[in-house]
């Protein structure tokens, strides 16, 4: 944990130092997100390692305010912090899409691949450690979370084109999808055990975002569906999993 927060020590620096790079438009934008106080509540409760009070706080400013580039970064670090990586890179994929052409941008991309690295050691049995797993074992498990950060773009890519303003057709018709793709039974020990049908492009992230409003529940889901799924990235098409209340 000491070598993560020096990274994530270096990551700081190296971002303060590149504040002054976005062109004016970008700059009064952060500026302006940077004084919100929710925002500045957050930094505070991160500086006194109050990471989930820190979080929240960022969440806070993503929902009220269109395109909030430095909360999606500032809660993609509190996530790590609290070693839940597969949201965070979520939330870093996002400022990249929000600025993607920003010198920031570069050191997110490896903020991106120390919590793939955080998830790979995560995998049951799996750790990304040279002296115990394979170099065909390594390219496997790297293909597998390019294939998730893929599957995470196009989700930010869906949320981006339902939430444009004056698009309420395509909004209902993605809201329509995602509802058929749903699928709530009886269960022999519950009435109220949910299942759901894995669909093409789903992950446990995207699962447990339609079922709970947002990612946190993905580990959970995975932990209840071991003895149906090899890992939390192997989701095969077609096959029916418990979503755990």
């Amino acid at each position: 944990m000491l070598q993560l927060r020096t990274v994530f020590l270096l990551f700081s620096i190296a971002l303060l130092s590149l504040t002054g790079c976005d062109n004016g438009n970008n700059s009064a934008s952060r500026t302006l997100e940077l004084e919100d106080p929710d925002f500045r509540q957050g930094i505070l409760y991160s500086k006194q390692n109050e990471y989930r009070l820190a979080l929240e706080c960022f969440l806070k400013v993503i929902d009220s305010r269109k395109g909030a580039a430095e909360s999606h970064l500032e809660a993609g670090r509190m996530l790590l912090e609290l070693e839940d990586p597969l949201p965070a890179i979520y939330h870093f994929n996002q400022y990249i899409r929000l600025k993607p052409d920003s010198e920031q941008a570069k050191i997110v991309k490896k903020m991106i691949n120390t919590a793939e690295k955080i998830y790979a050691k995560q995998l049951p049995g799996r750790p990304l450690d040279p002296d115990e797993v394979g170099v065909s074992d390594q390219a496997a498990l790297i293909r597998k979370l390019q294939a998730e950060n893929a599957k995470l773009l196009r989700e930010v890519s869906e949320l981006s084109r339902i939430n444009k303003v004056g698009d309420p057709l395509l909004a209902a018709t993605a809201k329509n999808q995602t509802e058929k793709t749903k699928t709530v039974v009886e269960s022999s020990a519950s009435k109220e055990t949910k299942t759901y049908t894995i669909q093409s492009g789903d992950s446990l992230y995207s699962i447990s975002k339609k079922f709970y409003g947002n990612g946190q529940r993905a580990n959970d889901i995975y932990n209840a569906n071991r003895d149906k799924l090899k890992s939390p990235t192997a989701l095969a098409v077609g096959v029916t999993i418990v979503i755990p209340q």
